[in-house]
């Protein structure tokens, strides 16, 4: 403030403010700053981590339960108004606490009835695998290439040989043209590259299998030959991505998260290739057809647990697992704008989170922008993306992202100068 002119002295003594805790190992470090002993600070930091975690298909006498240990550890516990009347069979609740009082409560669950023995694994297992820990990685062996999430984020490349691609059809139909664009995103210093034979826009057609072959393998082969960079094969055809396997890709990209061919689980699980398995309702010609969703996020999240138990029953090992929310597949423009804004619940699954939201329309319905004119658009989805999380970003524009990338790590602490 200035009086007349004049610089006024602060009038706070003690200069109070809030901080930002994001996770128990942040705690921890804010501690230590201060000067605290390790052993307070390590039980300390468990109480400044607060947590909210929300669950579905309670009994409503279990919910009540859950109600009173959380209260009875200090913690709260949300439910509906008409549990205590038990009108409803199952309900969902709200749980409020630090990561100390839920790890209490859950000792507490493991001994009641009710079904609460299973939520209290569920809950443990989601406070082990998706909290934040201070230098955990996820190493993902793809063929002779290791991709390390949990550092810096991950980008992938977009290449579609397609003459109707959404983004940019046409343009690398040809394979020479395609070659070259991939080289370009190999010297950029792109993460992975993926290749796709048909579209999957909005009301796309489906492609014979020898036609995305003939778009795709020869490709492969080629590429694999130059480039030291993994090769995902964005397909949902197991016959596809085995020959796509065999000509060097190290990776596969299911747009229906193994639902489309029963061939391909048993074909992941038998190759040993990392998996992304992404939310789409129905088929890309009919998923934007009325999309309607009772919770999208919770209803997305439920749809990738249940696809990723299924993946490993079938044998596909979980550290070769990934998970997207499938932006724009059967969704609205709301619903993608809510999803962007809680892309931090889809880490509640404990497996590195990949985002392709690169051109996407409700970019062009936000801005009003054409395709070719969403840059800045997705440049502002990618920094938001990574600041939620996540750690593989799907992209188009290769260079511009990859710089977006580094300062957006830089600014999540995900990076460092002395990194280089």
């Amino acid at each position: 403030m200035r009086q007349n002119g004049k610089a006024s002295e602060c009038s706070s003594r003690f200069n109070p403010r809030l901080l930002r805790v994001e996770g128990e190992d942040d705690a921890r470090r804010l501690l230590e700053e201060l000067g605290t002993d390790s052993i307070g600070a390590s039980i300390m930091s468990k109480k400044m981590a607060h947590v909210v975690i929300k669950v579905e298909n309670v009994e409503a006498r279990a919910a009540n339960v859950i109600k009173q240990v959380m209260l009875s550890k200090g913690g709260e516990c949300a439910t509906p108004r008409d549990t205590l009347l038990k009108m409803t069979e199952h309900v969902s609740v709200i749980m409020i606490g630090t990561v100390r009082q839920f790890f209490e409560a859950v000792k507490n669950f493991s001994m009641q009835p009710f079904g609460l023995k299973a939520l209290a694994g569920e809950v443990e297992a989601l406070l082990r695998d998706a909290l934040p820990h201070k230098g955990a990685t996820h190493a993902i062996q793809a063929g002779e290439y290791t991709l390390k999430t949990g550092g810096r984020t991950l980008v992938m490349g977009v290449v579609n040989v397609t003459p109707d691609s959404f983004s940019d059809g046409g343009r690398f139909v040809e394979l020479e043209s395609a070659h070259a664009h991939a080289l370009e995103m190999a010297a950029s210093g792109v993460d992975i590259i993926d290749i796709g034979g048909e579209s999957t826009r909005p009301g796309a057609e489906p492609v014979s299998v020898d036609e995305e072959a003939r778009r795709t393998i020869t490709f492969i082969e080629s590429l694999a030959r130059e480039i030291r960079v993994p090769i995902s094969i964005d397909t949902y055809k197991a016959e596809i991505a085995s020959m796509a396997l065999d000509a060097g890709a190290s990776l596969v990209n299911d747009i229906s998260a193994l639902r489309l061919d029963e061939k391909m689980a048993p074909l992941i699980a038998d190759r040993g290739a990392p998996v992304i398995l992404m939310h789409m309702r129905g088929t890309p010609g009919n998923m934007q057809e009325s999309p309607v969703y009772d919770d999208v996020v919770g209803d997305i999240l439920r749809f990738l647990r249940e696809r990723s138990e299924f993946a490993r029953e079938a044998g596909v090992m979980p550290e070769k697992i990934m998970i997207d929310p499938g932006i724009g597949f059967g969704k609205t423009v709301e619903h993608n704008l809510e999803i962007m804004r809680r892309l931090e619940e889809f880490k509640s699954l404990g497996y590195p989170l990949v985002l392709g939201a690169s051109r996407k329309r409700f970019i062009g319905s936000v801005l009003e922008r054409e395709v070719g004119e969403r840059l800045m658009g997705t440049a502002a989805t990618v920094a938001f993306a990574i600041a939620r999380g996540v750690d593989i970003v799907r992209v188009h524009d290769v260079p511009e992202m990859l710089e977006v990338a580094k300062m957006a790590d830089a600014l999540a602490g995900k990076w460092r100068p002395d990194e280089e």
